[in-house]
């Protein structure tokens, strides 16, 4: 509790809950603050609470899990196509998610033991479910993640690096870039995005004063539903973070991110890379304004966290020594320009 990240941690989450006594939408606000306590507390406890060595039977259960999840989601959706049934978008858009990001802590374990030919077919599986999603985001942020990972595996130290500062840059300089994009997504045919930019652009320029406390948490939800707010508002965690708690908590957030990524690139092995891309992947979701902090995406961000503290713990320590050449008995010492028998 007393290093740097876990410091930053808290004092995000500390942030969040004293926006409450200026939020407008005191009850919803609390819910909100009470999922973000409690998904911290689930994975400081939860790390706590694991054995100093894991078996490795316990953790093949991880890529075994996300494998049959995603080849059963893969199925699904085929059946779906044939028959040309609509499903509920909201479950599918969880159910996949949920699979995308538990692969990153399994191929991970199948990298960190050797097993090729398993994390090609589990990472085959996971890369045509998100294909599936391209529209909604996923496969983008899947992409995002690979990328990653192939940074991580060539050039950890820097990798990570330019990664940790790139994603805490976004979140910290979060309020200009709707005034950078919007100029490029008013020439795009979708005509969305720059509306979107537009009333950010609108909102920032709006309320300075804001900027620096923030408006209280889940503001931006609560706002568009009452019309406190237009319906154009985006909803990527980039403008909820600054909207919501302001320069102390986006740069309190920044900062996490930016500490918590190098340290990932700094695990094991290929839990390294693996670390680095689910926190890619988990970001580049949150910003294209997937499920942010909603409490079933904390936990399971929680449940991933949790993953790869396991996965660490049931590394081996140690090379195993190589075994000395012993002489036979009754052998004795040759002779100087002799051979040895």
């Amino acid at each position: 509790l007393l290093r740097l990240p876990a410091l930053l941690l808290i004092g995000l989450v500390g942030w969040a809950v004293l926006s409450l006594v200026w939020s407008p939408y005191t009850a919803s606000a609390t819910e909100k603050a009470a999922n973000l306590v409690l998904a911290v507390l689930l994975g400081l406890l939860g790390n706590a609470a694991m054995p100093e060595r894991m078996r490795a039977s316990n953790l093949n259960l991880a890529p075994l899990g996300a494998g049959v999840a995603g080849a059963f989601a893969l199925a699904l959706i085929v059946v779906a196509a044939l028959r040309h049934v609509e499903s509920e978008a909201g479950s599918v858009e969880r159910g996949i998610s949920v699979v995308l990001i538990m692969a990153w802590p399994a191929l991970a374990w199948l990298l960190s033991r050797e097993r090729g030919l398993s994390a090609v077919g589990l990472a085959v599986v996971v890369g045509l479910l998100s294909l599936t999603r391209f529209e909604d985001g996923e496969a983008v942020a899947m992409i995002c993640g690979a990328v990653a990972f192939g940074a991580v595996s060539a050039s950890r130290e820097k990798a990570a690096s330019l990664i940790a500062a790139i994603i805490a840059g976004l979140m910290l300089l979060a309020p200009i870039l709707p005034f950078l994009l919007v100029p490029i997504a008013s020439r795009l045919p979708e005509s969305g995005l720059a509306l979107s930019l537009a009333t950010w652009a609108d909102v920032v320029s709006g309320a300075p004063v804001q900027l620096v406390t923030g408006h209280g948490l889940d503001t931006v939800l609560r706002g568009r539903l009452t019309g406190a707010l237009p319906s154009s508002t985006p909803t990527t965690l980039l403008f909820e973070t600054w909207y919501e708690l302001g320069l102390v908590g986006a740069g309190a957030a920044a900062f996490s991110l930016y500490v918590a990524i190098r340290a990932a690139g700094q695990m094991p092995s290929a839990l390294a890379a693996g670390g680095v891309a689910a926190f890619t992947t988990a970001f580049a979701l949150s910003a294209l304004g997937f499920a942010t902090l909603q409490p079933w995406w904390l936990m399971t961000l929680t449940a991933v966290v949790l993953m790869f503290g396991a996965i660490a713990r049931g590394q081996y320590r140690t090379d195993r020594p190589v075994a000395p050449l012993l002489k036979p008995a009754g052998t004795t010492r040759p002779k100087a320009g002799g051979l040895e028998q």
